[in-house]
């Protein structure tokens, strides 16, 4: 019975060291990979995303490749605007589809 727990428990512990952690934008490294992938951005557009900013002017298809698209979509009432809420941070674009706002919604634990 001992060894069952053993054996049990052993394949437990590595099923969890083994198990990715999905990064995210609030990851530095995951960041810096994404620009370093992506030599083609701006500039600008490297600086801000490694200071963890999604730039003024970026298109909808970008800001996708970097967040993701597991987002909530809020069109303004004029449509002038459209927000993507995320769970921890917000994208506004305008009529065009270029970001006009980046902002954090809630920072995850150990993080300023």
């Amino acid at each position: 019975m001992k060894k069952l727990f053993f054996f049990i428990s052993l394949i437990l512990i590595t099923g969890c060291l083994l198990q990715k952690e999905e990064k995210t934008f609030f990851d530095t490294t995951y960041r810096e990979q994404y620009v370093k992938n992506n030599q083609d951005l701006k500039e600008e557009w490297k600086e801000a995303i490694i200071k963890g900013e999604i730039p003024l002017g970026m298109e909808k298809s970008e800001v996708e490749k970097i967040l993701g698209k597991n987002y909530k979509i809020y069109i303004s009432k004029t449509g002038m605007m459209e927000v993507w809420i995320y769970n921890e941070y917000y994208v506004g674009f305008d009529k065009d589809g270029k970001v006009i706002k980046f902002g954090i919604l809630k920072v995850e634990k150990g993080e300023k």
